[in-house]
């Protein structure tokens, strides 16, 4: 995996853009110990959203902590050298009036307290202490453990969940681990302290993290905020990202899933572009993806109209290293074969870039438009989607993706369909119960061990 560049695009205390931003008025600030921080106006309700996103999450862990990423972000939420015990830290919350969450992701762990604007002093200071300063309680640590455990039992307890975890697996068989941010229900019981310390030294240190305020505020002011409580936090060693790739299939995989369901799940995923190597791949297929969701395109009709398919959807997840496209369906199992053929010989005909017509592609990128924009409405939205963008990509890519979409065409769109689909490797999975199993497929699906 290529080490990311953001570094170099950010110049000390001057905006790489215009002063807008999706019509909100913006400033980026690097600070001398790398600590990069993006302040956003918006100012519609008088609350203020501060996250901190750090390049953490699955793609970071190796076989032996499988899972700590995600353990890490339930102990953020916990006791730090102000307030030490969870009582003081929990009184704190309800004293700011504080709404928080944690997402960890395969390429990016984030954190955000949203308050009212009039305490966002309060707030980065409570941001400071709960970032840098940490105590790690062993007595929180073990009661977290059986908190990620109860999501563990939850996710594996739903067909849904495992089916995803099983296709994942099939594609990213060698290194699963760097996909797996749930992670190993042992290595997490398993997990220390010295752990909990040693992840956030590598990877919770300024130079590797973006803190990024959107709200109600005034960027001077905010800035010497920031400043007061951020700059003496110590710069650390970069992390070291040059993990193997994930190899390419070598050949299709077919993969049943056997569970307690009454309707089956057919997805065939394909690799699709990585962000860090092929960026200017990555509109076109997100553009091929909000068509193939639009009611009025072909193979939507050619599945759900006639009722081969009770529902279908597309899916393209961007990635520094392994993004995945991948077509689903909800379907009767006596049907798969059928509606897996249709699928893999509409991607041939998805080749010539005459399939696109022009108020398709017009009416995609209104479609993409409008999610985006929907995507980034709230402050806490914008503040995370800055937050994953920074992380896998760069604050340019966020910033240029909707004029990127305007310029996407039907010859763009073909290419891509030969570049990643088209005759390529990919996993074929199917979700459906042990009387189906038997009934509607031979021995050349191999059944997932999940």
């Amino acid at each position: 995996m290529k080490k990311l560049l953001v570094s170099i695009l950010i110049i000390v205390s001057t905006c790489l853009f215009a002063d807008t931003m999706f019509n909100k008025e913006y400033q980026i600030v690097t600070l001398d110990n790398g600590l990069v921080v993006v302040m956003v106006k918006s100012d519609k309700q008088p609350i203020v959203t501060i996250a901190i996103n750090a390049r953490n999450g699955a793609y970071t862990q190796s076989a032996s902590n499988c899972g700590l990423s995600h353990l890490y972000e339930h102990m953020f939420f916990k006791g730090n050298k102000k307030w030490r015990s969870q009582e003081d830290y929990s009184k704190r919350i309800r004293e700011l009036g504080i709404v928080y969450n944690g997402v960890t992701s395969n390429e990016s762990v984030r954190y955000y307290f949203t308050l009212p604007a009039a305490k966002i002093n309060e707030g980065l200071e409570f941001m400071k202490y709960a970032i840098r300063e940490p105590l790690f309680d062993t007595t929180e640590l073990r009661k977290e453990k059986s908190v990620v455990m109860n999501e563990f039992k939850r996710g594996f307890s739903e067909p849904r969940y495992i089916f995803y975890q099983a296709t994942e697996q099939a594609m990213f068989e060698k290194y699963f681990y760097r996909k797996n941010a749930i992670g190993e229900k042992e290595i997490i019981l398993a997990a220390t302290q010295e752990q909990m310390l040693d992840i956030q030294k590598i990877f919770y240190i300024p130079n590797n993290c973006a803190l990024v305020i959107v709200g109600d505020i005034n960027f001077k002011d905010t800035e010497k905020l920031v400043r007061k409580y951020f700059s003496d936090w110590k710069q650390g060693k970069s992390p070291n990202f040059d993990s193997p790739q994930h190899p390419m299939l070598e050949e299709d995989k077919k993969i049943i899933v056997k569970a307690d369901v009454n309707i089956s799940n057919l997805s065939i995923q394909f690799r699709g572009p990585d962000v860090d190597d092929n960026r200017e791949d990555t509109y076109p297929m997100d553009l091929l993806t909000e068509m193939l969701r639009m009611k009025s395109f072909t193979l939507r009709k050619k599945l759900v109209d006639i009722g081969l398919v009770y529902d279908f959807y597309a899916g393209y997840y961007t990635q520094q290293d392994g993004g995945t496209f991948t077509f689903h369906s909800v379907l009767l199992p006596e049907n798969v074969e059928k509606v897996k053929e249709i699928i893999l010989s509409e991607i041939e005909i998805m080749t010539d870039p005459s399939y696109y017509n022009e108020k398709a592609i017009e009416e995609a990128k209104e479609r993409s438009e409008i999610n985006f924009l929907y995507n980034v409405e709230s402050t806490e939205d914008f503040a995370l989607n800055v937050g994953f963008w920074w992380c896998i990509s760069d604050m340019k890519y966020f910033h240029e993706y909707l004029d990127n979409i305007k310029k996407v065409d039907s010859k763009l769109i073909s290419e891509i369909v030969k570049k990643y689909l088209y005759n390529k490797k990919k996993v074929i999975a199917v979700l459906t119960n042990e009387e189906a199993s038997k009934k509607y497929f031979d021995k050349s699906w191999k059944e997932s061990g999940l």
